[in-house]
Order: structure tokens, then sequence, then C-alpha cells
């Protein structure tokens, strides 16, 4: 019933909503915060308190009103579309108050990269894309890097023989720079802050200084130069120093708690000696840390580095319903709250549905009682010819790869969905390598099936075999995965790909004809070049023993394919790609090392599918149809169920939003408990995992759902602390019992405390 209220206000709480972008009423908290002119400010705004049209009013106040010139006002933000949205929305507030549109284009509305871009041209003298054009990234900067490092590979009379992966050296030099460490300096920084031995730290250090020398030299830079080379020449260069004081008289920075410690002693300096900055965040929402952020040193720090500032707190949120903010709420006061920052999300919307928590017995059935929920929220709407639809419900996740199974389901209901920031599940580059493996050792199944008919009296036509679909088929997988070498060879030749040339497919197709490449490289390598007969010879044999021990089961296939080569193809690969960069970007440690678990998670998830199906090909063809299904139901994207991580949401809002995976392990990520050697369990990174749960929280206007696992990955789980700390608790899906009360076999179950301690969950590395 109270779900059927709730949907019942949508209208009015629609009608408010439009209402309220018409024109902007300040409360009281708001007012203030817009009235203040000079000096320093914090405006601590929570979720849903109406920020960013703070910040646009007192924008717009203090040039319409206030009479401060555009240029004079520097806004800086988090995102460019955050950037775009806020200038925007400043200049149709501006026009409306009379300026002229001509008058206002030195406005400036920025990211600090933005910011630093304009910064270091000005010192370089040159036009945006000049500079663009000498700002290497991803491949570039990591060609350049291995140049320097080739020749120590290889001489060992200077003991340099560097067997390390390049792209952990950059990230290394990158954070020295946001530590403004300079490279002849950097030997110490390495030992201390990074743990690396003397020796080790040393090389690092000589590293650091060729990677910047052979940049000078050839007049690039990269994308950490952007903060790092303003940074320097603001504290070296009074000349520099004074020209960018004087530019800037008003500062307002946005989402200031995301902001890494050398990006706020940027503001720092620009905003000296007036003082007039006002930072903007919400402690509570600091989820970037493994970025680089740092609350403590930035707006948590803004008492001390301004002992007379003022600080704002704004709280009455506009957003969602008592219900939703009182889980929020209470969840969120398990952190450690810094004394002059306290605030509580207050809310202004009429009371709401309760925040339904349910338990599932594991991924699948959590993925098809969500979709059906879904199912269920439109239909309803659509009966009450509601204005919400399918666009109106988010389902969040921890990581992208738990939304496989939730993908598959929704495709399974005919749910139209949209990933937001990450691949779908169909296009992965795991996804789209395995199911092109299993299609060639199917192919070769079959293949084994006719040669074996042609012994029997009743042999089989080569044409209704070998047909121009299945060689279609097995022609478009062997150009997908034909590159990647089995462990064995990699260890043996040092070579982490085959090295098949374009020209190598085309000449094989044209001497195979009408055969599969695979087949035809098995009976006829004697044809192939020389240079290519090794690199043919290993994926041959790599296809032939996953076919003849997989038993024609997809999941031991998988097993047995990262066994003999797929796990040490993604060790190598993933360092010198940058496909999905910001896919599995949300966790606390080196960027690289958080891609390759993804990349595992990812393969433990389609394991868990694969092994729902009892062949290959039985396999093979579920996933075409349900890719088809899922391709055909979402063509019109503007009315689609939005899947994504929490990462990902920050900053949107919707009428009705699904948390999955709310389970130990997952939810808060294995990764936020450190093991110490000798001693208990450590949560350092619990702090920050809760401030993501009450991220996903506060996405919610009118509905929240909650889900959690009894079983994950074939062993009891346990519901996220996050659940009972926000003072709630699951139940079934009738919503009449919690089945964390029961064991699997019936026995009672310890009631777990309001914040269970952490699960050591089963995983492969």
């Amino acid at each position: 019933m109270a779900t059927q209220r709730a949907q019942s206000r949508a209208k009015t709480t629609a009608s408010k909503t439009t209402a309220s972008k018409i024109e902007f009423v300040a409360n009281p908290q708001q007012a203030a915060a817009i009235a203040h002119t000079d000096g320093p400010a914090a405006f601590i705004a929570a979720a849903g308190t109406g920020k960013t049209a703070i910040l646009v009013q007192r924008l717009v106040r203090l040039i319409a009103d206030v009479g401060v010139a555009p240029e004079a006002i520097l806004c800086v933000t988090f995102t460019r579309a955050a950037a775009e949205e806020m200038e925007k929305r400043a200049l149709k507030s501006l026009k409306a108050r009379g300026l002229l549109i001509k008058d206002l284009k030195a406005l400036r509305v920025v990211t600090f990269h933005g910011l630093g871009h304009v910064m270091l041209r000005e010192k370089l003298q040159l036009k945006p894309q000049e500079l663009n054009q000498r700002l290497i990234s991803g491949d570039p900067r990591q060609w350049l890097a291995e140049d320097i490092v080739r020749p120590w590979r290889s001489d060992r009379s200077r003991g340099m023989n560097w067997e390390v992966n390049i792209t952990d050296v950059l990230a290394a030099v990158d954070r020295a720079k946001e530590e403004l460490i300079q490279p002849d300096q950097s030997q110490e920084f390495f030992r201390r802050h990074l743990g690396l031995m003397p020796e080790l730290a040393a090389r690092y250090q000589e590293f650091f200084e060729r990677y910047e020398q052979t940049k000078q030299k050839e007049k690039l830079y990269d994308l950490s130069d952007l903060i790092y080379i303003p940074l320097l020449l603001l504290e070296s260069s009074p000349k520099f120093r004074k020209t960018w004081q004087n530019r800037y008289q008003y500062l307002q920075i946005d989402e200031t708690q995301d902001t890494s410690p050398s990006q706020y002693k940027l503001i720092q300096y620009l905003a000296a000696p007036r003082h007039n900055v006002v930072v903007v965040g919400d402690p509570d929402q600091a989820i970037y840390q493994f970025r680089g952020a740092s609350p403590e040193a930035s707006i948590l720090s803004f008492k001390s580095m301004y002992p007379k500032g003022q600080i704002y707190r704004i709280e009455h949120n506009y957003r969602s319903t008592p219900q939703i903010l009182e889980a929020a709420n209470t969840l969120i006061s398990k952190n450690d709250i810094t004394p002059g920052f306290e605030k509580v999300l207050r809310p202004t919307l009429p009371s709401g549905a309760p925040v339904l928590v349910t338990a599932y017995p594991d991924q699948e059935s959590e993925a098809d009682g969500v979709a059906t929920r879904i199912e269920e929220l439109a239909r309803t709407w659509r009966t009450q010819q509601d204005k919400l639809s399918y666009r109106d419900i988010f389902v969040l996740a921890r990581t992208n790869h738990h939304l496989a199974n939730l993908e598959i389901a929704l495709a399974r209901h005919r749910v139209p969905y949209r990933t937001v920031g990450g691949s779908s599940f169909f296009k992965r580059k795991t996804t789209r390598d395995i199911l092109a493996f299993l299609t060639l050792v199917d192919g070769t199944r079959i293949y084994q099936d006719f040669l074996a008919s042609r012994q029997t009296p009743n042999p089989r036509r080569r044409e209704d075999v070998l047909t121009p679909v299945h060689c279609g088929e097995q022609n478009a997988a062997f150009r997908v995965v034909a590159n990647i070498p089995s462990r064995e060879y990699f260890t043996r030749t040092g070579k982490i790909s085959h090295r098949f040339t374009p020209t190598f497919y085309g000449t094989l197709s044209s001497f195979a004809g009408g055969q599969p490449l695979l087949q035809f490289c098995e009976e006829q390598a004697y044809t192939i070049a020389s240079e290519f007969q090794l690199g043919v010879k290993d994926f041959v044999g790599l296809i032939q023993r996953i076919s003849n021990k997989c038993r024609n089961r997809p999941a031991e296939a998988i097993k047995l394919l990262r066994e003999y080569a797929y796990d040490t193809h993604l060790l190598h690969y993933d360092s010198r790609h940058k496909e999905n960069a910001d896919e599995d970007e949300e966790t606390p440690k080196p960027r690289e090392e958080v891609k390759l678990e993804g990349r595992y998670d990812e393969l433990e998830e389609l394991t868990e599918i694969a092994q729902r199906h009892h062949t290959i090909r039985h396999f093979l063809q579920a996933m075409a149809q349900l890719k088809e299904q899922a391709e055909d139901s979402s063509k019109n994207k503007r009315d689609c169920v939005s899947l994504m991580t929490v990462h990902k949401s920050k900053g949107l809002e919707a009428p009705v939003v699904f948390v999955v995976g709310m389970t130990e392990s997952i939810f808060p990520h294995k990764r936020s408990f450190t093991m110490t050697e000798d001693g208990p369990i450590e949560t350092s990174g619990i702090a920050e995992e809760r401030r993501l749960a009450y991220v996903a929280y506060t996405r919610a206007q009118q509905l929240l759902f909650l889900t959690s696992l009894l079983r994950y990955r074939g062993s009891d789980a346990q519901a996220s602390r996050f659940i009972y700390e926000a003072g709630l608790k699951p139940t079934d899906e009738d919503g009449i019992l919690n089945p964390y009360l029961m064991t699997r076999d019936g026995d009672p179950r310890e009631q777990p405390p309001k914040a269970p301690p952490a699960v050591n969950m089963p995983t492969l590395f």
C-alpha cells in the first residue's frame, strides 16, 4: 500500500520539480549562502539540496546586483558536463535579468584540467589546439615510456634488467607530481610513500628524470602537467603568481570534497590575497579517494586554512521522501564527523513508501526478481496513466560486472535498458573474447563429428555441415582471438601476441576458400608463411586442448581457457590498452590492478552464467538470442532503464532506484577490508564504502529498493552492514521474514549485529 501511495504522488512531485526549475525560491539557508559576497566561505551542501542552483544564483547576484565583471569570476567544477550545465543556467538567468549575452562571453566555468590548460598554454604562448597536439596520454605516453626502459632491460652490466609494469612506473610518476616532487628529489618519496626498496626507488627516480627530459626535449606534456607545471610556476615565479592572482576577484569551487591536494593548493594560490573564495561540497559524498581526492586536505581543512571563514550548512532536501532520507541519515551517522561540519538531511517532501530490502537466493534470482518488479512498476504506471516510465528507473551496482546477470534477465523479460558509463555485458572484451573462443571450440567438435561420420554407412555431406553461415561465424571468431597466445608460448617467446596482420588474414581466407580458417590451418599449415607458422600451431593446439578436455561443457571450457591462456593475456593486455578506462576505476588501488581484478570478476560472472547450460552450442545460442532481444527491446533509447555503477550515478537522480548486490564483500567491496599479517581485519576503506552507499541511497526520489544475496559464488553470504546500519532489514519476496535468520539446512542463524564483521568470500586470486 505504501508503494502505491508513493506512486500516486508521482504526478504531484513531478509538477513541483517542474515548477522549481521555472522559478527558484531560496529557503533561509540557501538565501544566506547566496548572499555571501566577500571573504572565504564553505557551503556544506547535502545531497538534493539545490547546490547547483545556489551556485548559479550567487553567480548571477555577483554580476547583476554587485556589479562584478564576468571575467573577474572563476567557477571550477568537477566534470565538463557539470561546467557546461552551470554556464548554461547562469547565462539563461542573466539574460532574464536584462544582460546581453555578448557582455557575458568572458564568464569562465571550467574543470580543473581546463583551468590548467589555459594557464599552461598562456605561459607557452600556444593556441588551444597547439597544446592539445603536444599532450600525450594512453598509448603514445606508454610508447614513450617503453622507449626509455627498453635499453635498460638488456643492459645487465648496469644492473637495470627492468622487468616491471610500465603502467605502474607511470602511476608512481603521477603520484610524485601530485605531491609536487621534483624528479631529482624523488627517490626518497618513492621509497617512503610507495614502499619501494632503495635500489628500485633509485631506478624509479632515474626513469622520472629521463621521462621529464624526453618530454622537454620533444616539447611534450602529459595530463598531470596541467596541474603540476602551473603550480610550480605559482610557487617559483612572482610575476606569474601576481598575473593570475590579479585576474580573478571571486572564485567558486564545486565538489570540493573530490579535489586532490594539488588542485586545492592551486585554488589557494589563485584566491590570494583577497581570499574571496567559496568552496562547495559534501564530505559525506567523498567517493573518489582512489583517484587522489582528499577531503581531509581540501574541504575539511577549510577552518585551518581560513580561521575567519564562514561555514553555511544547506540541509533541506528537495529530492527524496522522508523514509529514504531517514535511511541515508542513519547510515552516514556511523562515519566519524569532523567538528564544525555536522549536518543532516532534512525532508521537505510528504511521506512516501518505506525502503524495501529483499534477499534473494543467488544472483540469478536477484536479477530475475528485479526485472519482474520493474515490469510490475511499468505495468502499474501504464494502468494508472502515470507519466513515469522505464526512463525513470535506475539500477545501481557497486561494480559493473555485477550487472551482467541483470542484463540477461532484462533481455529475457524484454525490458529496454541502457548501460551508462560502462560497456554492456554483450560488448565487453571478456564476453566477446570468451564467446569467440567457445565458438571455435564448438566448431572443432562439429568438424570432428563430420569427419567421424565419413566412416559410417551414412556420411554427412560437407556442404551440409560447413555451410556459409557456419564458416562465417567461425571465421569471425577466428579473427577476434587468433592473436591471443597460450601461456606456454608467452613463456617460451616473450611475445604477448601472435602478431597476425590483416594481410595474413586476407591471404589465409583466399587459400581456405569456403573452409573455416581454423580447420584450414590445422590441415594445411605447410601453406602458411614461415613467420606465422609457430603462432598458427600454438593457436590450433590451444583450441584442440580445450576441445578435448572440456567435455562440451561451457563453464569447463572457460576455466581451461583461463588456465591455458586468457588470464596471462589479460595481465599484459590491460597495461597497453585504454579500453573501458573508467569501467572499474572505482576502488582504492592502482588503476591497472583494479582493472585486471575487474576483468577476473567479469570472467567469474560469465562462468556462473555458463554453468546453467549443458553444452557449448546451447550456451552460444542462448547468448545470441539474449543479445538480439536486448538490442530489439532497447531500440528506443529514450525510454530505457539505466544501469550503472554507483560512481557513475553521482549527481544524478531518479524517481525509482534499485541498489543491487548489498552483500558483504560485494558492497562493501572486499578490497575495503585489509588483512594485517598477525592481527585482525582492518576496515580502513569502509568509511568511503559507506559514503558510496549514502550516495546510492540519495539518488532515489520516491522509491528505493535494496537487494542482497543469501549465496554468492557457491558460498553462504551475509547481508551488507549498510542495510543494518541504515536501520533496515532484509525480507524474502513476500516481505514476511528475514532470510538471514536461518541457514541453508534450516537451523537458526545467529542474528547479525548492526555492523556485521567482514566475511571472507572465495576468490581465485
